[in-house]
């Protein structure tokens, strides 16, 4: 669990304070041949939500590809990753509960491998370049990891060697 963000992100990425590993899971048994990182990332709500990134994602709803090596590109500009003023604190907060999560094997996330998806709205489920359904790889709630009320679905796609996080709120 938690792994270092060096671990997971290229290195263009690695140093932003964004970013909230949470676990890399491998599924090599079930003939997923890479591993799938687990990333919060913390977004500025004030940011526009869609200019920064590439067409069907956004704030709520984005991408990361896998390089060669297995580490996680964002396909999302380093814009997105912007922190204005007024996100600040909040910021502070999420890194302070994610190193008191860290910390505690009491409090280390529950992540569920789930055969159907538990969506707080509606069905999200992206597609691929093809238009076929990513798979789900799991969901997990985030606010005793980063203080941000949301869940988040991870989702895998071998054919375009991406993993799509969606986050959906109370």
């Amino acid at each position: 669990m938690f792994p270092d963000k060096e671990t997971i992100l290229i290195e263009d990425y690695a140093n932003y304070d964004n970013f909230f590993p949470i676990a890399t899971l491998d599924f090599s048994n079930k003939g997923i041949k890479d591993k799938i990182h687990i990333v919060y990332v913390s977004f500025d709500p004030s940011i526009d939500h869609y200019k920064p990134f590439s067409p069907n994602d956004n704030i709520d709803e984005f991408t990361f590809s896998i390089t060669d090596n297995g580490l996680y590109k964002p396909t999302f500009e380093k814009s997105a990753l912007v922190i204005g003023k007024d996100f600040e604190e909040h910021l502070k907060i999420a890194q302070e509960t994610y190193t008191e999560a860290k910390s505690k094997d009491s409090t280390s996330p529950k992540v569920r491998i789930m055969k159907y998806l538990s969506w707080w709205q509606g069905d999200q489920t992206p597609v691929n370049s093809l238009g076929n359904k990513m798979k789900f790889i799991c969901q997990i709630d985030i606010l005793s990891i980063a203080n941000d009320d949301c869940r988040l679905f991870v989702f895998y796609d071998e054919h375009d060697q991406v993993v799509k996080h969606i986050y959906q709120r109370t």
